[in-house]
Formats: structure tokens, sequence, C-alpha cells
């Protein structure tokens, strides 16, 4: 199809063209250093999640006045260290000794849902708008695999928690500079609006919160301590949106938590812990309400009617389009239909961006399969974190599952609402918190195997084996080959 001028793709620019070059400088030098060095690890895994909230990229063949999820082929530093990492655990020989998973319980989902995206390049009404979605969707497929291959030990997945910890005093730092610094309110962050904060940020706080009612059987040692600063970020940072599905979403989540970490095995001194904390974060809440509760409210009362009324007319005209097109006018083509065809007739020309209803967008872009495959598709990871929860073991990974979970059933309410899941920054880190979740069995399995080859140990009168890098650093001559020789 024909594109209006006005859509045509800008030429490659300058900036795109150093960018390139900064890319092969980087591969060139990050790859070799990340083959001999392990903690290059770890830097990859903390730079992707903390790109999430402050992405660094440019847009190749950009169609800048697209109102589409994305207008052309984004590459940035995730991609540098996805590449990076990607390329070390397969040739590095520390990771030559570990086993690589690609096999995992949603890959069936995964693939047809990737397969029906790949289709609507050739159905779409534009080719290179669907092919655009998909590459986003084989980035965010890559981070998966780095995520369900990453943890190997109880250190690796402490890891990960601080690098949420991290990324949400970070975000919190972001929505101060928007306020008091860039005169922006309500703040975005590196979102395109405050709604798309509010949702990434209710994932972190969810993880967070879940650890702060069931990590520590203390309720202020130094690692809660931390918690409860994170925490308390967390929340301000989703307060100061005045998202309303935000806040309310994140009041939902917080009591899912609640209930789950109740439900795990445990001892009478965690439940009294848990208990106090609930209680001092009421006591704590109060003065905060008397402050941001009258904004609150005014934002609930004096939300336009239009604005509901919009919604509903987009939804009609998605439904229009899925009935229209079996397999949908094509990933990433609502825009295009809304706005060039006559489904957006009814709709103001401000409201014809995206649906906000990601099942209905799904209807409008991928028609009835495209619908069942995405509900196949996250809900399949909700069930892999629910099942593991259900064996109610208290445990790191547990409790880590129970923040992932809750993300992820917010995630399917949210999206009644608004089209965030398509945003490349939480599809980035939806995907990367999913490999995270499917690996966490797996990952229990393999602790509690070595927990019991040691007790065997013990209980034959043997010392138990310690791992290689034990042995390293209690004999750190062991690895260089030097021998000490001891006086006489």
């Amino acid at each position: 199809m024909t594109l209006p001028t006005e859509l045509f793709a800008e030429a490659i620019s300058l900036k795109q063209l150093v960018f390139v070059g900064m890319t092969i400088g980087f591969l060139v030098v990050a790859i070799p250093m990340a083959i001999k060095f392990s903690w290059m690890d770890r830097v990859c895994v903390a730079g992707i999640l903390f790109m999430a909230i402050n992405p660094v990229d440019v847009t190749f063949f950009s169609h800048t006045l697209y109102r589409g999820d994305i207008r052309g082929i984004e590459f940035g530093i995730t991609d540098w260290l996805t590449i990076t990492l990607v390329i070390a655990m397969l040739r590095a020989p520390r990771w030559r000794k570990r086993k690589l998973y690609s096999r995992h319980p949603n890959q069936v989902w995964m693939w047809l849902y990737l397969a029906l995206c790949a289709y609507s390049i050739v159905s779409s009404l534009v080719p290179q708008f669907a092919f655009f979605g998909v590459t986003k969707l084989l980035r965010a497929y890559a981070t998966f695999w780095v995520a369900f291959n990453f943890i190997r030990s109880k250190d690796d997945l402490r890891f990960i928690i601080w690098c949420v910890v991290g990324v949400t005093f970070y975000s919190f730092f972001l929505v101060l500079m928007d306020k008091y610094v860039r005169g922006v309110y309500p703040p975005r962050g590196s979102f395109p609006h405050q709604n798309g904060l509010a949702t990434f940020q209710n994932m972190m706080n969810f993880i967070i919160f879940a650890f702060l009612m069931q990590d520590s059987a203390r309720l202020f040692d130094k690692r809660t301590l931390i918690y409860w600063g994170a925490f308390g970020a967390g929340v301000l940072t989703t307060v100061a949106t005045l998202s309303r599905g935000g806040i309310a979403t994140m009041v939902i989540g917080c009591a899912m938590i609640v209930m789950l970490t109740f439900l795990l095995r445990q001892n009478s001194v965690k439940v009294k812990k848990k208990l106090a904390a609930l209680g001092i974060m009421f006591l704590l809440s109060i003065p905060v309400l008397l402050v941001v509760l009258p904004k609150i409210i005014e934002r609930f009362e004096s939300a336009p009617v239009e604005s509901g009324e919009s919604r509903d007319v987009a939804n009609v005209a998605s439904e229009s389009m899925g009935d229209d097109y079996f397999l949908g006018v094509g990933l990433n083509n609502y825009s295009y239909a809304i706005n060039y065809m006559p489904y957006g007739e009814t709709l103001q020309e401000f409201d014809r961006g995206i649906a906000h209803h990601i099942f209905w967008l799904h209807y409008a872009e991928l028609g009835f399969l495209g619908v069942i495959l995405y509900i196949l598709l996250t809900g399949t990871f909700i069930w892999i974190a629910l099942r593991f929860i259900l064996k109610r073991r208290d445990s790191l990974e547990r409790v880590f599952a129970i923040g992932i979970f809750t993300a992820f059933v917010i995630n399917w309410l949210i999206g009644t609402l608004e089209w965030n899941f398509r945003i490349t920054q939480i599809l980035m880190v939806y995907f990367m918190l999913a490999g995270f979740v499917t690996s966490l069995d797996r990952i229990e399995q393999r602790r509690l195997r070595t927990k019991k080859g040691s007790r065997y140990q013990l209980a034959q009168g043997r010392r138990p084996t310690a791992n290689p890098a034990t042995r390293r650093q209690r004999n750190p001559h062991r690895q260089t080959g030097h021998v000490r020789y001891r006086s006489i």
C-alpha cells in the first residue's frame, strides 16, 4: 500500500552513522572482556535492566510522524549488552562448563506468537510497520533467553534484586528531576506518558514489596532498611504520576502479595514481622495521604468523560478491524488504519493513536488468533509462577516469584486500560522477568540437590566438597600455579 507523503521514512543521518561506529567499537572491546572476565556477566544484566528506565538508542528508517508503538528499527545500548552477553555465554570457557537452556514450559506459545507476528508482515496493510514490530519482539525474546540462563546461584538472584532496587531509586530521581528541574508534572521519566512510568514502576514495586514482606525475619536489619527505602521511593514515583490505573493497581497488587506471603510455610517470627511492617506502613501512610490524597481525589473526579468515551470508540474501531480482516490489519498497523481508513471517522484526531486496550489492540492487528495466542503466552507465564508459588516452601526463589506473579497479573488488568505492554521498555523488562521466573524452579531444585548432597557427605563423616570458586577463595595459589613452601 502506498504511504502518504508525511509517513515517508527519514534518510540515514550522521548521528545514526556515528552510533553504528560506536556500536562496532563497543562490541570489539566488550566481547573479549566478557569472554575473559566473569564480572562482565553482571555488568551486562544490570545494564539491560537500567536501560529500561534510561534508554539510549537510535531509530533507523524512522517514520517520525507515524503514531504506532514503534516507528522504525530501534537499536541501542540494550542490544549492545545483550549481544555481548549472548556471545559470552556461547564462547566463554566458564560458560562451556555450564549447560545452556533453550527448552522451557512456554516455548510453544512464544514461537507461535512470534510466527503469527512474522506472518503479519505479509498480510498487513503496511508490511514495514509490521516488520518494525517483529524486530522489537525479537529483541525482547533475546533478553528472555539471557535471563533464563543467567541465574546460577543464590548470589546471582540477590544481584537481580539489588538491580531492581537500584532502578527504583534512579526512577525516583528522574521523577524529582522532572518536577523540580525540568518543570514536567505529572512526571513521566523516559516514557511517552506518565501511565507508562506508573506501569513500569509498579512491576518493580511488587518485587521489592515481596522481599520487604518475606525475605528477612527482622523488621529493620540492613537489608530490610534498603527495601523500606526503595519501596517508599517506588510508591512515591507511582503516586507522583497521578495515574488512576497505576495507583489503583498498585494497591491491588500489594494486597495480593500480602495474601501470597502468608500462604507460605513459615515460622511465627516472620508472621509477626509482616504484621508489624503492615502496621508501620499504615501509620506512615497517614501523613502522606494527607498531602497527596486531595490531588488524587481531584484527579479521579476531574477526569474528563470524553477520555472514557474515546477509549470505547477506539475499542469499537478495533473490533471492526478484526471483523473485516481475519488476521487483523497487521502488527503495528492499527495507527495506520485508524488514521487513513474509515475506522477513525468518529474519533478526534488527537485520539487516533493506539487503542488503549491491549486485548482489543491484538484483535485489531492480529485477529482472534492473535488474542488467543497473547492470552496463552502471558497466561502461561502467570501459571508457571503460580505453580511454583503453590509449593509453599519459604525460599528466596519463591519470594521473587510472588513479586513477578503479581506484576504479570496486574499487567493483564492494566491491559484493559492501556497498551503499555507494547512500550519498548516495558516489553523488554516483561520478558526479562519472564525469563527469570521460568528458571526459578530449575534453580531451586539444583540448590536443594546440592544441599542434600552436602548433608549426605556429613552423615557419612566426610567433609562436604566445596565448589571450585570456594576452593579458589580459600587457596588463591591453587589457581595461579604458585607453590608455597613452609619454612623449616
